[in-house]
C-alpha cells in the first residue's frame, strides 16, 4: 500500500510496508495524533474486504469492526501517550466478508510522524495457523516422547550445540533398567568428558557419537555400560544420523538417538558355542588319531601281506609251468584255482594300500601356471577391504611387483585373503595391517603383519594345525573355526613353499615363501637387463 496523495512517507514507513510483504499474516498500520490511518498494509484489509483507499485518512472507529473498535482505539491512544500496549482479539468475519475467524495479536508503539508529529505504529498478526502448527508440533513431540519412553529398546537422546559437548538429554525406562541407575544420574552426562572418564561407558560409544556427528556411516559398535552394582554390561550400540533441532530458547542444536542392546546372553551363547567347538575339536582330534591308527594298521598289514603274497604267486607260477615236475590234470586244476584266488587277494591288498595313501592326506598337485603374486595379493586385499573399513583399519601395502611364481592363482589369492582377514580380526579398531611382497634371491616372500596382541611362544608350533585356536581368540570370542591357517599351510606346501609365524610386541607376522618362477626370472636376461 502507499500513503494518501500528497502525504510523503519517510523511508522507515516504506520499509514497514516491505516488512509486511515478507511476513505471512502480518499487517502494519500507522496512525496520526487524530487516530487516523496514515498507512495500512497487510492481510487484515483483505479479511475486511477493504483496500488502502478505503481506510487512509479515516479514524479507527470509522473502519474497525464495532465489536473491538473501542479496544483498538484505546491501544492507539495509549501509544500516543507514550505507553506501548499489546492485546489479543478473536474476530469472526463470516457475516462481514466471508473470511474465516482470526485471532489477532496486536501491538501499538509510539512513532514520529512524517512532520515530526506524534504517531502510532500498530502491528497485528493472525496467529491461528501458527498456533495450529505449534499444536501439531507439540502433538508430534508428545507422540515421540511417549514412544521413546515406552520403547523396550534402551535409548538415550543426545543433544549438542555450538561450543558445547554432546550430552544426554533424555533416557527411557529400558535404559534405566539396563544401567540400574536413576534417570537423574544419567541426564546431562557429557559422553567424552565425564561418562568415559568416570568409567560409566566404553570409549567406543563416544567414538561412535563423534563419527555420527561427522556424517559417517556404519554407526554400530560393540561396547559396554557399567551397571550401578559395578558390573560391566556388554552392549551393541547404534546411533541415528544427527538431525538439526531448535531448543525451547530458540537456539539451534543437534540431536541424535542412541539405541543399545544387551548382548550378555549372546556372548554367553557364543562362549558356549566356542566351548562346544573346542569339544568338537578335541573329539575330531581323537577321531583323527583313530583314523591315523586305522590307516597305519591297514598300511602295515597290507605291506606285510604283499611280501608273502609275492612268494606264493611266484611258486604257483613255477608249479603251473611244470618246472617242478609234471602235474596231473586234477593237480593242475587245483593250482589254477589257487592262483586265481591269490591274484584276487593281491588286488585287494593293492586297493587297501591306495586307500591308506588317500586317507593319509597326501596333497594333490595344484594348477601349474605363471602367477604374479604381487597382483594376486592386491586382488586379495580388495576382497577384505570391506572388513578393514568396518573396523576403521588401514592397509599399508608394499607390493614391489611383478613377483612371478608357478601355481594356482585362485588358491594363492585365498591364502593372502585368509592371512589379511585373520590380521584384521586380531588387530584393534583403527590399527594398521601391513602387506608386503618382494623377491628374495630365488624366492618370492609375502608377509602379512597385524597389530594384535601377538601369539605366545607355547602356541606358535600349533597355529597351522586343524581346529587350533589361540587362547586370546577364545577369551575374546573372536570368530573362526581354527581351520583357516591349516588350509593356508596345505596350499602353500602344495605349491612347494613354506609358511611361518613369528610374534613380537607389535603383533604377529605370517610369512609365505614360494620358489620364484624360473621362466619369469629368465625374462630380464632375454631383454639384456639384470635379474
Amino acid at each position: 500500500m502507499t500513503a494518501a496523495p500528497g502525504r510523503g512517507l519517510p523511508d522507515r514507513l516504506a520499509a514497514l510496508s516491505a516488512l509486511a510483504d515478507q511476513v505471512p499474516d502480518l499487517t502494519v498500520c500507522v496512525f496520526d495524533a487524530a487516530h487516523r490511518f496514515v498507512l495500512c498494509h497487510g492481510p487484515w484489509l483483505t479479511r475486511r474486504g477493504l483496500t488502502a483507499g478505503d481506510v487512509l485518512g479515516r479514524t479507527v472507529r470509522e473502519v474497525v469492526l464495532s465489536s473491538f473498535a473501542d479496544d483498538v482505539d484505546a491501544l492507539v491512544g495509549a501509544a500516543l501517550a507514550g505507553r506501548p500496549q499489546q492485546a489479543e482479539f478473536v474476530v469472526d468475519y463470516a457475516e462481514v466478508s466471508g473470511a474465516p475467524t482470526a485471532v489477532w495479536e496486536m501491538a501499538a508503539a509510539p512513532l514520529a510522524g512524517p512532520d515530526g508529529a506524534p504517531a502510532v505504529l500498530l502491528t497485528c498478526r493472525d496467529v491461528v495457523r501458527a498456533r495450529a502448527s505449534d499444536a501439531a508440533l507439540s502433538s508430534s513431540e508428545q507422540r515421540f516422547r511417549t514412544a521413546f519412553d515406552a520403547a523396550p529398546t534402551p535409548m538415550a537422546l543426545l543433544v549438542g550445540a555450538a561450543a558445547r559437548p554432546v550430552a544426554v538429554s533424555r533416557v527411557n525406562a529400558a535404559l534405566v533398567r539396563l544401567t540400574g541407575r536413576a534417570a537423574a544420574d544419567l541426564l546431562g552426562r557429557d559422553l567424552a568428558a565425564t561418562a568415559v572418564a568416570d568409567g560409566l561407558v566404553g570409549a567406543e560409544l563416544a567414538d561412535l557419537v563423534e563419527r555420527a556427528l561427522h556424517g559417517q556411516t556404519d554407526l554400530v559398535v560393540d561396547t559396554w555400560l557399567r551397571h550401578a552394582d559395578g558390573t560391566r554390561v556388554p552392549v551393541s550400540a547404534a546411533s541415528s544420523p544427527p538431525v538439526p533441532a531448535t531448543a525451547p530458547d530458540g537456539t539451534v542444536r543437534t540431536e541424535l538417538v542412541l539405541m543399545l542392546r544387551d548382548t550378555t546372553a549372546e556372548l554367553a551363547t557364543h562362549r558356549a558355542l566356542t566351548e562346544a567347538l573346542a569339544g568338537e575339536r578335541r573329539a575330531a582330534e581323537h577321531q583323527r588319531r583313530l583314523e591315523t591308527l586305522r590307516g597305519d594298521f591297514v598300511a602295515a598289514v597290507s605291506h606285510e601281506l604283499r611280501t608273502p603274497m609275492t612268494g606264493i604267486l611266484g611258486n604257483i607260477e613255477v608249479l603251473l609251468d611244470g618246472d617242478a615236475g609234471a602235474l596231473n590234470p586234477m593237480q593242475a586244476l587245483m593250482l589254477a584255482t589257487v592262483e586265481r584266488e591269490a591274484q584276487r587277494l593281491r588286488r585287494l591288498i593293492e586297493d587297501l594300500l591306495t586307500t591308506a595313501h588317500i586317507e593319509s592326506g597326501a596333497p594333490s598337485a595344484p594348477e601349474d601356471a605363471e602367477v604374479d603374486l604381487a597382483a594376486v595379493a592386491e586382488a586379495a586385499a580388495a576382497d577384505v577391504a570391506g572388513q578393514l573399513t568396518r573396523r576403521r583399519q588401514r592397509l599399508v601395502p608394499a607390493l614391489t611387483g611383478p613377483a612371478w611364481v608357478r601355481g594356482d592363482a585362485a588358491g594363492l589369492r585365498g591364502v593372502v585373503a585368509e592371512l589379511l582377514s585373520n590380521a584384521a580380526t586380531v588387530s584393534p579398531a583403527g590399527a594398521a595391517v601391513r602387506l608386503s611382497c618382494t623377491r628374495d634371491g630365488g624366492d618370492v616372500v609375502l608377509a602379512v603383519a597385524d597389530s594384535g596382541p601377538g601369539i605366545p611362544d607355547a602356541e606358535l608350533p600349533y597355529v597351522f594345525e586343524r581346529f587350533f585356536r589361540t587362547a586370546h581368540a577364545g577369551e575374546q570370542a573372536l570368530p573362526g573355526t581354527g581351520l583357516g591357517l591349516s588350509l593356508v599351510a596345505h596350499t602353500v606346501t602344495a605349491h612347494g613353499g613354506a609358511v611361518a609365524a613369528e610374534s613380537g610386541p607389535g603383533g604377529a607376522v605370517f610369512t609365505v615363501r614360494l620358489p620364484a618362477s624360473a621362466a619369469a626370472a629368465a625374462v630380464p636376461h632375454l631383454l639384456g637387463s639384470p635379474a
